[in-house]
């Protein structure tokens, strides 16, 4: 008898810490670069040194974006049977003589270079070209940080960032990654400090960074949005956000793009939401989409009601 046999959910909740681990290191150094002028450096005079200066810590999660990928095909592998994760002949195996049940942790695991053989051989779907080339590529480095030190291995941050967004929406094409992010973010130890106000803030900031970092054909693919068109505020995350010091993420799209589109999608919380098609009633605002239950302006952030009534 074996047991503590790893079930699917395991393996992904696992793969998605990683992922987010990993996002969360490489979101940091977004985030402080972002502030650099705030600071008061001129971003173009510390780019090369800040970036050079945060090398070894891109190439860490870089590989941790691939530990979680592994971790992630092995719950698809679970899914058929998680028998065909254990690897060497039965001979090799922990012996069922020896009294009591066999933990399934006791068993050698097939190897990462072996996960999508037996991934594609046994499930209904197999991964395409295109991510087989990428898992294998994210591994070549792997290996070499993990074995060589990687001290010639260089690794953009925009490279982390792409890799970590393609494997999410490749494993889990219905998740928006932002959503899935916000929620890592209020759980985090420091949510119980007091920055589990700030999760919405800190999730459109680095959604922010992303559109502006990204080509606008991975921007699409990844959140689902065109940059090239007009951004609006999103109803609900700017009602979820703290405002005390001013939000200006202007993350969600009309759908369809058009004059007289009533439906707005943001790609933090994943939901499309209605608004109103009208004139904002600030006198320098050009806004003409209104949230529609908290009839807030979404280009300003004006509340329309206290307009009207500053002007009655």
């Amino acid at each position: 008898m074996i047991t503590n046999i790893p079930t699917p959910a395991d393996y992904y909740t696992s793969g998605k810490e990683l992922l987010n681990f990993a996002w969360d290191t490489t979101a940091n150094l977004l985030i402080d670069f972002d502030q650099a002028d705030y600071y008061g450096y001129d971003e173009t005079e510390i780019s090369d040194a800040y970036w050079a200066a945060a090398k070894r810590t891109l190439t860490t999660a870089l590989t941790i974006v691939q530990q979680a990928v592994e971790l992630i095909i092995k719950g698809r592998i679970v899914e058929v049977s998680p028998y065909l994760l254990i690897s060497d002949s039965p001979s090799r195996w922990p012996s069922p003589y020896e009294g009591g049940a066999i933990d399934f942790e006791l068993f050698r695991t097939i190897d990462a270079q072996d996960l999508i053989r037996v991934h594609d051989t046994f499930s209904d779907t197999a991964f395409d070209a295109n991510f087989v080339e990428k898992f294998h590529n994210l591994r070549a480095v792997r290996n070499v940080v993990t074995h060589s030190a990687g001290k010639n291995v260089s690794v953009r941050v925009a490279e982390v960032i792409d890799s970590a967004l393609y494997m999410h929406k490749a494993l889990f094409p219905g998740e928006s990654w932002f959503k899935i992010r916000r929620e890592f973010l209020r759980r985090a130890p420091s949510s119980q400090l007091g920055a589990e106000e700030f999760a919405t803030n800190t999730t459109c900031w680095e959604a922010s960074i992303v559109v502006k970092l990204l080509p606008p054909a991975k921007v699409e693919a990844y959140l689902g949005i065109d940059k090239k068109q007009r951004l609006y505020l999103c109803p609900e995350c700017l009602y979820d956000a703290n405002t005390d010091g001013g939000f200006e993420h202007k993350l969600a799209v009309l759908r369809p793009k058009g004059p007289d589109s009533i439906n707005l999608y943001c790609p933090v919380c994943d939901q499309t939401h209605s608004v109103v098609r009208k004139d904002c009633t600030k006198a320098d605002c050009p806004g003409n989409v209104i949230g529609e239950e908290y009839d807030q302006c979404l280009t300003c952030s004006s509340w329309q009601d206290e307009e009207d009534e500053g002007e009655s």
